[in-house]
């Protein structure tokens, strides 16, 4: 359950933003969260409510945007999305690959007054 870490860790910087841009009230979160980072939504939502209590946080809303695994394959080049776990190129069948996107833990933005 690294989520909770995850969530102690976003909030740091949630209230660095809020603080720095002098908000008294965030109403929405919205993160971008890589499919390989593993993170499981119920338990992430779970620790945004736990962590969001008593702050000024403690009404916002929560969007996470799922980022899907993307592959370049370094023997031809193809790029292309990893559907269902399978690290090998669908067109030469590499398994030499770079990873593009999907590692991605962002705080994409924060709405509030």
């Amino acid at each position: 359950m690294h989520e909770v870490a995850i969530v102690e860790d976003m909030f740091r910087i949630i209230m660095e933003v809020a603080k720095k841009e002098q908000l008294s009230r965030i109403d929405k979160v919205h993160f971008r969260i890589g499919k390989m980072m593993q993170v499981v939504p119920d338990l992430f939502r779970f620790a945004f409510d736990s962590a969001k209590e008593d702050t000024i946080a403690k009404d916002a809303e929560l969007e996470i945007e799922y980022v899907p695994v993307k592959m370049q394959c370094r023997g031809c080049g193809h790029e292309f999305l990893v559907g269902d776990q399978s690290f090998y190129c669908p067109k030469c069948e590499s398994s030499d690959l770079d990873m593009i996107q999907g590692k991605e833990l962002l705080v994409q933005s924060i709405e509030g007054e």
